[in-house]
């Protein structure tokens, strides 16, 4: 079975999800505070690198990627579920105006999901 990025279209597919949703994104004014330091433009390539990596299967550890790259915002600004329900909102949102089928929708939801407790920088339940 092909992988979610095969599924989704592929890199160009992403790139071009990545960079509607980040006008998204960047333009919400409550998401705003979380980018006042933001190189917009590195932002994108990283975002597309992580996603494409993501969903072929080849992260290694993205929810280790995912605590360290918002821990900050977390401990200083104090990201939370409302902001990421947000962001995740502006996915979905990105997603359907691409004509992605709600399956998909819904499995990019889901993978999505996997990662909250470690962009929002919670403990696992299974840690000692």
């Amino acid at each position: 079975m092909p992988n979610l990025l095969d599924r989704l279209g592929g890199e160009s597919a992403v790139n071009a999800v990545v960079d509607k949703f980040y006008d998204k994104v960047f333009s919400d004014q409550t998401l705003a505070p979380f980018f006042a330091n933001t190189d917009f433009a590195k932002q994108r390539v990283r975002q597309k690198r992580f996603l494409i990596q993501l969903m072929s299967g080849q992260s290694k550890d993205p929810a280790t990627y995912m605590r360290n790259a918002h821990r900050k915002y977390v401990d200083e600004m104090g990201l939370n579920d409302s902001h990421f329900d947000i962001v995740a909102g502006h996915l979905v949102t990105t997603l359907r105006e691409f004509k992605v089928s709600d399956t998909l929708i819904a499995e990019v939801g889901s993978a999505l999901e996997s990662l909250r407790g470690a962009v929002l920088n919670r403990v696992s339940e299974n840690a000692a």
